[in-house]
């Protein structure tokens, strides 16, 4: 097996009426998920999609985007997943720099596409689930297909396209500070290596329930997924209605017996602190995996307290990358103010850091910039060349070697067990409720507001979000923009995760001696606010 679609095709041999998708009160077997998929991959290279191809799936959580996923794949294809709650700027520059022309969505969430009038967008196709094609997308030339014609258009399973391993499986888009978002090519060699890990690591088999809490943009979704088909166990679809609801989550967890939770830290938090756990056993819960954020040790201490047959784990990645590095949490920790270490390296992978003379850290107290030298080493960025040099570098250690690594930006430390821990960042990278973020590009879309003439925006540290994202603006002359209208702004071009929490217009913005903003002030000055003391006023 050397293509992801080959794990469901082995799956679907071993374990054909097995649960291979379980959604609500729908489910799909291993050998309708697999027929139903290559149909679909048919359709697609009926439609004249081939090798190399990005098609784009902009739905929620469903079977359906399972089987798009699939298809596409089988059609030689690249799947391309957008965020169907992204403003329609920031869908339509994915859309346009992905040159994506076919696209799997609903009416309702594809209309999003004509909401913006500005950015020409390359689309040929629409592949619609459920309910009619809309008018908007006829009026500009763009071809409706139901999701049904698909399905019975194709005759037979059609034939599998043949590709290198090396060949790109999916692009998955991360902040980016030109306001563009990045589009990180994944190689089905890249996730093949990472799945087939994960898979022998944490042992995982027929018998497994996987929960799948990620949207499919986000890189949590692959281990969720494709570990999963690997291993022949049901995939659980979390609906997505209930993430805001700690105490539903928590009881739907223990009602549907899931036996691994893969999550962003922040979500597993928010449970601890308001899932009233209490109530449930969660015997099933063998495995929780958290990720994206610092985990506060005091909501980790209940979760352990609560999800006792769990065993708990940090899981260090990101995705150029995939996950690298891994700590099982081996008691409840006892120390509220310590951290929890990201840990050492998945079996075969290279892990290392740097200090600033470019000198590899071993010992205990030596701190550095994490890179990581292992097959699941993204491919690039899509269509920008130097973004990729810039990130995707030789070995430092062996500049000789042919060797590539990936620089990480997040600066570590080693602890006494030879764990690395998360210090920060070494850029303006940060990550919020397990999205990672550029500060430049929020401070972007808040500069580009008319009466806005600086801005400035700060990650606040949070106990349940990781950070909390706080903006600084200085009003253009003669104006007085609103916090509201400016965060109202905000949101025609960033997704909601991005937009500020809190927005302050102040009058001057404060600056060190060299002239640039002092973040170290407006830090001191929303902390000092927390406890009442507003020194706002001086700025």
């Amino acid at each position: 097996m050397h293509l992801l679609p080959d794990l469901l095709r082995e799956s679907a041999l071993k374990h054909p009426d097995r649960k291979a998708i379980v959604y609500k009160d729908r489910s799909l077997s291993y050998a309708d998920l697999e027929n139903r998929s290559s149909r679909f991959g048919a359709a697609l290279s009926g439609e004249g999609i081939s090798k190399g191809d990005r098609v784009g799936i902009m739905l929620h959580k469903s079977i359906e985007s399972i089987i798009a996923l699939f298809g596409i794949m089988k059609a030689g294809a690249i799947y391309v997943p957008l965020d169907p709650g992204a403003p329609a700027v920031r869908v339509n520059a994915m859309l346009s720099h992905c040159g994506i022309e076919c696209l799997v969505t609903s009416p309702e969430i594809g209309s999003t596409v004509w909401r913006d009038q500005q950015t020409p967008v390359p689309l040929k196709k629409l592949i619609l689930t459920g309910g009619a094609p809309g008018d908007n997308a006829s009026h500009r030339g763009v071809r409706s297909l139901s999701w049904e014609a698909m399905e019975s258009a194709a005759s037979g399973n059609g034939t599998p396209v043949e590709m290198a391993d090396t060949a790109p499986a999916y692009i998955l888009h991360t902040s980016g500070s030109t306001g563009v978002p990045k589009g990180v090519v994944i190689s089905h060699l890249n996730a093949m290596t990472f799945v087939n890990m994960a898979t022998d690591v944490f042992s995982l088999n027929e018998n497994d329930r996987i929960a799948n809490h990620a949207p499919l943009h986000f890189d949590l979704s692959v281990f969720d997924i494709f570990g999963a088909i690997r291993s022949g166990a049901a995939l659980v679809i979390i609906p997505e209605t209930l993430s805001p609801f700690a105490a539903k989550l928590a009881e739907y967890i223990d009602k549907e017996g899931i036996t691994i939770w893969n999550s962003v830290s922040s979500v597993l938090a928010l449970l601890a602190d308001r899932g009233r756990l209490d109530r449930f056993s969660f015997d099933a819960l063998r495995l929780a995996h958290f990720s994206g954020d610092v985990m506060p040790v005091k909501y980790l201490r209940v979760l352990m307290q609560h999800m006792k047959r769990a065993r708990f784990y940090n899981i260090y990645g990101q995705t150029e990358a995939n996950s690298s590095l891994f700590y099982p949490v081996p008691d409840i920790p006892g120390n509220e103010a310590g951290k929890i270490p990201i840990g050492k390296p998945f079996p075969n992978f290279d892990v290392f850091a740097l200090n600033d003379a470019q000198e590899p850290i071993s010992r205990p107290g030596e701190e550095g910039e994490l890179y990581v030298n292992a097959s699941t080493v993204a491919v690039g960025y899509w269509n920008n060349e130097e973004m990729t040099r810039e990130k995707f570098v030789p070995d430092p250690r062996h500049p000789a070697w042919s060797s590539r690594v990936y620089r990480t930006g997040d600066a570590v430390r080693i602890d006494a067990e030879g764990n690395y821990l998360f210090i920060g960042r070494k850029d303006h990278m940060i990550k919020s409720r397990g999205h990672r973020i550029e500060l430049a590009e929020i401070e972007g879309a808040l500069n580009s507001h008319a009466d806005v003439s600086c801005a400035v925006v700060l990650a606040v540290p949070d106990a349940l979000a990781g950070n909390r994202i706080v903006a600084y603006v200085s009003p253009a002359e003669g104006t007085k923009p609103s916090p509201e209208e400016i965060a109202d702004h905000c949101r025609l071009t960033l997704p909601g995760y991005m937009v500020p929490e809190e927005i302050f217009v102040v009058g001057r913005m404060p600056r060190t001696t060299t002239g640039k903003a002092d973040r170290k002030q407006m830090q001191e000055a929303y902390l000092n606010r927390a406890v009442g003391q507003d020194i706002l006023k001086n700025f």
